[in-house]
């Protein structure tokens, strides 16, 4: 047995001092090749000092040894020493046997440096050189997956499935072109796969996405169903709440929503759109304090979500607390460029029903570009400007919002009367 061998017998023992002196002895006494071996292990296992230490003597006996030079590049990748893996990549000849697989390497290194365009020119590389390997196919997906490019990623799924690969590096290929399908916007396709993956034992990640892609194609049924299935297996697994919330809310099942999306903050107290979602189906059933409860919650989490402040503002006005919405929103609005024009909307109402007129009518005007295509609002606004007698601004208002409901017999009643008062 080699002093190799012996030293990693020692650490399968979990004997550190034993493996310290079998590692010593090896450097000076056995060969080569069995101390290449001995690196690989070593850097297979993640004593990465152990396996540098031995590559360093090997290049400085063979400088020209690729084999080495790589093992050094992955080691430098681990320890996040991005320059030394460069030049270490760099001086790999490009008619080494090595070469392609340190195109695999430094394409998982520029990945890593967002830089995906030199990524995707290392694989095509690699692939030119190894047209039939499966490694450098799955990599060409996933990057292209990662990308959001499911019709150029597709294809290197499909041609490891055609070569009887079902998973690599313990990723299911098949879930992989269930992915690239939805991405395409072929959910009845990707639905079948996902369906044929989750028959029996099925991975959290699995069941997610099939309920998701439920509620892609409207089936929100379904989508509960999967989704309370991985509620079951796996709870902690906090993204499966929010599309939960949602099915329930839209099959009308509120009191289901709101205890669901309780459970959920319980797993992730940062989930905002849960508040959200949380708040929506309380209000549904009638649950003020909830509502309250939770879209304040979620401010205190971050003070800037406009759509909780919306929620709560429009919470206010319902329940005739006017003056609470002003002092909500008035902040808002003054931070012009990144206020939601609802903001003015709201605050119109809660000026309105403070009879503060000048405030209500100039928050009125500011939201009107925005917000002249939305009927609610222009009807609102419309009999705002009536109850101000502003005749010939209310006269605008009339016509824009007949442009959006033409059938409203009132309206063009109040048209007709505008317009004879012309003459």
């Amino acid at each position: 047995m080699t002093y190799s061998e012996e030293m990693l017998q020692a650490l399968e023992d979990q004997d550190l001092d034993e493996a310290k002196k079998k590692f010593a002895s090896a450097l000076r006494h056995d060969d080569d090749d069995t101390l290449f071996s001995l690196a690989e292990e070593l850097q297979a296992i993640g004593f990465n000092n152990q396996a540098r230490r031995i590559a360093e003597k090997l290049l400085q006996k063979y400088p020209d040894a690729d084999d080495v030079r790589l093992i050094l590049a992955e080691l430098a990748i681990s320890d996040d020493q991005t320059d030394e893996a460069l030049l270490q990549l760099d001086h790999i000849s490009q008619s080494s046997e090595v070469y392609p697989q340190s195109l695999l390497t430094a394409a998982d290194l520029y990945q890593s440096l967002n830089l995906p365009e030199v990524s995707e020119q290392k694989l095509l590389t690699a692939k030119a050189l190894l047209p039939d390997e499966p490694v450098v196919d799955f990599a060409l997906g996933e990057l292209y997956l990662s990308l959001g490019r499911y019709q150029e990623a597709l294809p290197y799924y499909q041609s490891l499935t055609e070569a009887g690969v079902d998973y690599f590096a313990q990723v299911s290929i098949q879930q992989r072109l269930a992915q690239c399908l939805s991405g395409l916007g072929q959910y009845e396709e990707a639905i079948a796969i996902d369906e044929k993956l989750t028959e029996n034992l099925a991975t959290d990640d699995q069941l997610f996405e099939l309920g998701v892609l439920y509620q892609q194609v409207n089936d929100d049924e379904k989508a509960i169903k999967i989704l309370t299935r991985l509620q079951q297996q796996n709870a902690d697994y906090s993204s499966l709440y929010r599309p939960l919330v949602q099915s329930q809310s839209t099959l009308g099942r509120y009191d289901q929503a709101l205890q669901t999306a309780q459970v959920g903050l319980g797993y992730d107290e940062f989930n905002l759109e849960l508040y959200r979602l949380g708040a929506q189906a309380a209000a549904k059933v009638g649950a003020k304090h909830q509502v309250e409860d939770l879209l304040k919650k979620g401010l205190t989490i971050d003070p800037e979500a406009q759509s909780l402040r919306l929620m709560l503002g429009e919470h206010y006005l319902r329940a005739g607390r006017a003056q609470d919405s002003v002092e909500l929103l008035a902040a808002v609005a003054e931070q012009e460029d990144e206020a939601d024009p609802q903001v003015n909307w709201e605050l119109a109402q809660a000026y309105d029903q403070l009879d503060e007129v000048d405030q209500a009518r100039e928050n009125y005007f500011i939201a009107y570009p925005n917000l002249k295509d939305n009927p609610q609002f222009m009807k609102q606004f419309a009999l705002f400007l009536q109850s101000q007698a502003a005749k010939d601004e209310l006269k605008m208002a009339v016509q824009q919002y007949l442009k959006l409901v033409p059938d409203d017999d009132d309206f063009q009643a109040l048209l007709l009367e505008l317009e004879d008062n012309d003459f």
